[in-house]
């Protein structure tokens, strides 16, 4: 069997959350046949696993990031070269199965009636949810200024999830929660639950022991250029460092992850955060924490900071919406409360009690252990395949 999968980013090395899941599905198939990774940006990576090839669409090198030049709110209207190359390279390689990253890159699907091969839409998030909720997330003034272009994004989002859902002959989505979305959206032809994958499954052996959860060490990772981990960190300084700080035991609360915006690093200055910048190494800072804060407000699909640091030993203190689609449960599974002071002070209390800490953290790592590891990807990702109808 052939596989060809089309990314933004190149998948390897994996660094950010897009880069994670789609290496986890590119091993995963690689179970089944050969499979070629073709990205828009970056360049050719390094070093591949096994059966796994990468190539880039030289026409895109140099361009600026698509956001900055589609019109679209979500899909990367490919100019002619790019589609040419993308159409030229499908055809070489004649694969039996196209795997497609996300929205952004949904026009690809066009090329399929031309090309025998099946489709695959790979959903890491449901984009027209994502675009509604930035547009949430800006002051009631921007609201109203902006009332017309705001509408018209949403709807142009919304069309577009539709549009692909039923161009492709399966999509997959990391969710139940975004799998309901998704379907109220309109009519979709299959769609299948490949869950998200823990990044590096080399944190499963960090100890789990009552010592490392009676003192205040907080850690949270993620891509800090993404709008909902910027608001996180707000919450964070504003709402967490305060009662961490007015409790009198020492603490300490780390942020690490690629890209920071200057506003990033402005908070992490004011309310006494540590910034890590890029980190190379993550389960060395995680390995050095007891708890992760996760306030998040926004976003989509099922967040993979989390399902890292319950891999890695962490007691998880997060919002809903941040473990949304994930079927934890609050108390058992992780700390809950969608105010971030609130958490603060519930992982103060936890600490007065660090064997009820480790013991939520074990139960936390044996749910992702049999829900996230890499053999429960490659058994969803096949059995998502083999429900594809053959077009020969």
């Amino acid at each position: 069997m052939k596989i060809l999968q089309f990314t933004v980013d190149c998948p390897f090395p994996p660094v950010s959350g897009g880069e994670i899941r789609n290496a986890a599905n590119a091993r995963a198939l690689a179970s089944m046949g050969e499979v070629l990774t073709v990205s828009l940006t970056g360049a050719p990576a390094p070093s591949t696993p096994p059966n796994i090839r990468h190539r880039i669409i030289e026409a895109a090198r140099g361009r600026a990031p698509w956001g900055r030049r589609s019109p679209h709110p979500t899909v990367h209207m490919m100019p002619d070269d790019e589609l040419a190359e993308a159409d030229a390279i499908w055809r070489e390689f004649a694969p039996d199965l196209v795997v497609i990253e996300e929205i952004v890159l949904s026009q690809l699907l066009t090329l399929a009636p031309k090309h025998r091969a099946r489709t695959v839409l790979d959903q890491h998030n449901i984009d027209s949810r994502t675009v509604s909720d930035r547009i949430a997330g800006l002051t009631l003034w921007q609201q109203i200024r902006d009332w017309r272009q705001n509408r018209r994004r949403k709807a142009e989002a919304r069309e577009a999830d539709r549009c692909a859902a039923a161009l492709a002959d399966q999509v997959w989505v990391c969710s139940r929660a975004d799998e309901a979305l998704l379907s109220a959206l309109g009519p979709v032809n299959d769609v299948r639950f490949v869950a998200n994958p823990i990044p590096d499954e080399s944190v499963l052996s960090l100890p789990i022991a009552a010592e490392r959860f009676s003192e205040l060490s907080l850690c949270f990772i993620g891509h800090l250029g993404y709008f909902p981990n910027i608001d996180a960190v707000k919450q964070i300084g504003r709402a967490m460092a305060p009662r961490l700080a007015a409790s009198g035991r020492p603490w300490s609360i780390t942020v690490a992850g690629r890209n920071p915006r200057d506003v990033v690093r402005g908070l992490c200055t004011r309310h006494g955060l540590r910034l890590i910048e890029n980190p190379p190494h993550l389960p060395e800072l995680l390995g050095r924490a007891g708890y992760a804060p996760i306030p998040l407000h926004f976003g989509g699909g099922t967040r993979i900071k989390v399902l890292e640091a319950m891999a890695a030993g962490l007691v998880v203190a997060a919002t809903e919406k941040a473990v949304e689609g994930l079927g934890l449960q609050a108390g058992r599974h992780f700390l809950s409360s969608d105010d971030a002071g609130k958490l603060a002070l519930k992982i103060i209390d936890l600490a007065t009690r660090p064997q009820a800490a480790a013991e939520m953290a074990e139960i936390g790592r044996a749910f992702v252990r049999d829900n996230h590891s890499s053999a429960a990807i490659e058994k969803q990702v096949k059995q998502a395949v083999a429900a594809i109808p053959r077009t020969d």
